[in-house]
């Protein structure tokens, strides 16, 4: 009987996962989890984190003791770690996947389709214009790491890859009554958030949670992930492509019908 010559190879794309900047930037291990995160699924980087590691001198030098011990805190080793694969290794060959400020400067791949980056301008300038700062308000991460003013980033990612899944961290103190960066964040902006506690036993998010705490575990992050911060995952859906205004177009509101989802892992 002869060997058959026929080979099949399925090739399926990993689920998109967007990082939430203090996810890694504020742990020593970041780099490390974002870097495994890749063996199960296609983590995104947001706008906010890039920003934060070529501000990072300027950051670091700001944070005082106080700011040091808290869990929303830069980590000088995960800067460290991740300003140095960022010199030393070509844009194209960082495996992970961003929206930059133009489309050379942006690692999209044939992820998403070539108007990803203007839908992503308008979902970013309409949250922004759903989050301007009141008087009274302390100054910007652009002078100190702000975790929820960075998270608005990772906000526009889950809503621009159609409700993608988003990790954060919790705050360890409290993690039950805390809320992560990001749903401050959609609070702040007037989003209808909802959080699956408890999880609808009919839902398929009560599904979801058990699959990508199997990956986390798949990618060996069991022992990373153990002594940190408890992790949310939350999913960010807007209105359909028919009421999402087009470049150019004088804009409605494209966060107006807005969901979020969120639960903890």
């Amino acid at each position: 009987m002869q060997r058959a010559d026929l080979q099949l190879l399925v090739n399926q794309r990993k689920p998109a996962c967007v990082l939430d900047p203090a996810l890694v930037l504020c742990r020593a291990q970041g780099p490390l989890l974002a870097s495994r995160l890749t063996q199960v699924m296609e983590p995104w980087l947001t706008r906010s984190f890039w920003q934060a590691l070529d501000a990072s001198e300027l950051l670091l030098g700001r944070m005082d003791h106080a700011e040091a011990d808290t869990a929303a805190a830069l980590s000088p080793a995960a800067l460290s770690a991740w300003i140095a694969l960022r010199e030393g290794t070509e844009a194209g060959a960082i495996p992970f996947r961003w929206v930059g400020d133009r489309l050379p400067e942006s690692q999209l791949q044939d992820t998403v389709d070539i108007d990803a980056l203007d839908r992503y301008e308008i979902l970013a300038e309409g949250l922004l214009q759903r989050c301007q700062p009141r008087e009274n308000q302390k100054p910007g991460w652009r002078t100190r790491f702000d975790a929820v003013g960075a998270s608005l980033d990772a906000l526009v990612l889950s809503a621009l890859l159609d409700g993608a899944l988003l990790l954060s961290p919790v705050s360890p103190a409290n993690p039950a009554d805390s809320e992560p960066a990001p749903v401050r964040a959609a609070l702040a902006a007037g989003l209808r958030t909802t959080q699956l506690e408890p999880m609808p036993a009919h839902s398929l998010f009560d599904a979801e949670r058990s699959f990508v705490r199997q990956a986390l575990a798949a990618a060996g992050l069991a022992a990373v992930l153990e002594g940190g911060p408890p992790l949310a995952a939350l999913h960010v859906l807007v209105s359909g492509d028919d009421d999402t205004p087009a470049a150019g177009d004088e804009p409605a509101d494209p966060w107006a019908r807005a969901q979020v989802w969120w639960y903890l892992l």
